[in-house]
C-alpha cells in the first residue's frame, strides 16, 4: 500500500552521548568537533543575513603640522620667560656723557716748577735702572788690579748743607772703607707736607783697595771722619747698588774697537728700553716726559761666557726723569688760556702732544735742584672734569625722565644719554654699583 507523504515522519532523534560537544581543552590535537555540533552552532535561519549591519568608523591620525606648531610655540614661550628672567637678574644702567671741552694752544710758554710748594706747579724725579750685556770676542788676557765701586745715597738730617772733600771715607759695619773721588755737598733737611725729610745726594764710591773682597751687597755706611761730633749721627749713607768689579789677577780683554762698538749698541738699546719701561711703570695719574729725562751710563764688570773665547760685556743705564701730576699740569698750563669757574678743573687730553724742554742750564741737575725752569709748545684739547661720584649719587633710584633736570647741576656736561636694563624699567637702579658713568670722547 502506497504511503502518503504525511505518513513519512522522521522519528525524533534520541540524544546520544555523541551529541555532547567535547570541551576545547579536552579535545585531542587535530580533532574537530562533530559535524552535528557545527550545524547547530551555525543556524542561518536564526538571524537573517540582510539584517546584519557592520559599520566602520575611520580614525584620523593627529595632524603633523598641528603637533609641530605646538612644539615651536612651547619653545618660544620658554625662551621669552628665560630672557625675561635674565634681564631681570642682569639689570643695570649706563649714563654716557660728553664733557665740556676747549682747544689749548701754547707757544714757547715759560714756567717754573718746584719740588715742593703749594703756590706753583710741583714735580718729582723718577729713578729707574736697567742692566744689559752682550757677548763679544776676547782678544787676549791681561793682568788687572781693579777696585770695587758702587752707588750710595748720603743723607744729611742737620739744618745746614754739609760739604765734604774728595776722598772722604765711608765705612761699612765690617770695617771696609770706600771713598768718593770728588768733593760733594749734601743738602740740609727740609720740610715736605709738614714733615721733615733729610737732604740726600747720590754719589759713586770706590773701594780703598783693589780685590774681590770689596765686592759686597747692600749695606749702611758711617763717616769715620765725623766720629766724636754731633754730625756723626746726622750724616750717614746707604747703598743704592752693590759694590762690584773688584778684581786682581788675569782677565780676558776685548779690543778697543769691539769695546766701543758694543758700548754704543748697549747704550742705544738700553736708552729705548729704559724710556719705554719708565713710561709704562709711571702711575696713571702721573706723566713723565722723555724730553725732561736724563740717562747716565756706567760700565759693569764683564762676565764669563758659555762660548769659549768670548766674554759678556755689561753696561748699566740709570734714568732720571721729571714727573708731574696730570691734573696739576693740566690746570696750571690752562691758567690764563681758558676761563675756569671757581672749583672747576680740566684735563689735557693728549699731553704727549706737548713739547717740554729745560729753558736754562741750571735746571739740568734735576737731582739736586729745588726748582726747574721749563718752556712748553704745542696744540691740544682740554676737557672739564666732572664729579662722577656725585653724579652717580644724584641719579640712584631716580626716574629716567628726571635726567635733564639733574644734569642742570653739572655745567661741565654738554650732553648725556641714559640706558637702563631691562628696557621696560623707567628708573635707575637703587644700587649704585649697578650704575656705570662713562665719559665719551669729544669731537
Amino acid at each position: 500500500m502506497p504511503k502518503k507523504i504525511e505518513d513519512i515522519i522522521v522519528p525524533e532523534r534520541k540524544r546520544s552521548i555523541r551529541d555532547i560537544p567535547i570541551p576545547e581543552n579536552r579535545r585531542k590535537n587535530g580533532e574537530q568537533p562533530p559535524s552535528s555540533f557545527i550545524m547547530k552552532e551555525y543556524n542561518s535561519s536564526a538571524v537573517p543575513r540582510d539584517s546584519i549591519h557592520i559599520s566602520q568608523e575611520e580614525v584620523k591620525p593627529p595632524s603633523i603640522k598641528k603637533t609641530r606648531k605646538g612644539f615651536w610655540w612651547g619653545i618660544g614661550v620658554s625662551l621669552l620667560v628665560l630672557i625675561f628672567i635674565l634681564l631681570s637678574i642682569f639689570n643695570g644702567a649706563t649714563l654716557s656723557y660728553v664733557p665740556k671741552s676747549s682747544a689749548l694752544s701754547l707757544k714757547n710758554e715759560s714756567f717754573i716748577a718746584q719740588k715742593t710748594g703749594n703756590d706753583t706747579l710741583s714735580y718729582s724725579v723718577a729713578k729707574l735702572s736697567k742692566d744689559k750685556g752682550v757677548e763679544v770676542l776676547a782678544s787676549g788676557e791681561e793682568e788687572v788690579s781693579r777696585k770695587a765701586s758702587g752707588t750710595i745715597v748720603v743723607y744729611n738730617s742737620s739744618t745746614k748743607p754739609q760739604r765734604f772733600r774728595a776722598t772722604t771715607r765711608f765705612e761699612t759695619p765690617e770695617g771696609k772703607i770706600y771713598q768718593v773721588e770728588d768733593a760733594i755737598v749734601v743738602p740740609a733737611k727740609k720740610v715736605v707736607n709738614g714733615s721733615e725729610q733729610p737732604g740726600s745726594l747720590e754719589v759713586t764710591v770706590y773701594a780703598e783697595n783693589p780685590g774681590k773682597e770689596y765686592n759686597i751687597g747692600l749695606t749702611d755706611f758711617t763717616l769715620p771722619g765725623l766720629e766724636g761730633t754731633s754730625l756723626f749721627t746726622a750724616v750717614y749713607a746707604r747703598s743704592k747698588t752693590e759694590m762690584s768689579r773688584g778684581f786682581v789677577g788675569k782677565e780676558k780683554i776685548v779690543s778697543e774697537q769691539d769695546r766701543l762698538r758694543v758700548k754704543n749698541e748697549l747704550e742705544t738699546s738700553l736708552r729705548a728700553e729704559l724710556i719705554s719701561d719708565a713710561i709704562a711703570q709711571v702711575p696713571k695719574d702721573l706723566i713723565l716726559f722723555p724730553s725732561l729725562s736724563f740717562i747716565i751710563f756706567e760700565d759693569l764688570p764683564q762676565t764669563d761666557s758659555a762660548t769659549p773665547g768670548r766674554v759678556v760685556a755689561n753696561r748699566r743705564a740709570n734714568l732720571y726723569g721729571v714727573m708731574f701730576k696730570r691734573s696739576d699740569l693740566s690746570t696750571y698750563l690752562s691758567l690764563g688760556k681758558i676761563t675756569l669757574a671757581p672749583g672747576e678743573s680740566v684735563d689735557i687730553l693728549e699731553p704727549e702732544l706737548l713739547t717740554l724742554s729745560f729753558s736754562d742750564d741750571s735746571s739740568l741737575d734735576i737731582l739736586n735742584a729745588d726748582e726747574i725752569h721749563l718752556s712748553v709748545t704745542g696744540d691740544t684739547m682740554v676737557v672739564w672734569r666732572t664729579d662722577e661720584v656725585s653724579l652717580k649719587t644724584d641719579i640712584v633710584g631716580k626716574p629716567k625722565k628726571y635726567i635733564s633736570s639733574i644734569l642742570n647741576n653739572y655745567p661741565t656736561v654738554i650732553s648725556a644719554t641714559a640706558t637702563i636694563r631691562p628696557f621696560w624699567k623707567k628708573s635707575f637702579p637703587s644700587d649704585g654699583s649697578r650704575i656705570t658713568i662713562k665719559q665719551l670722547p669729544v669731537k
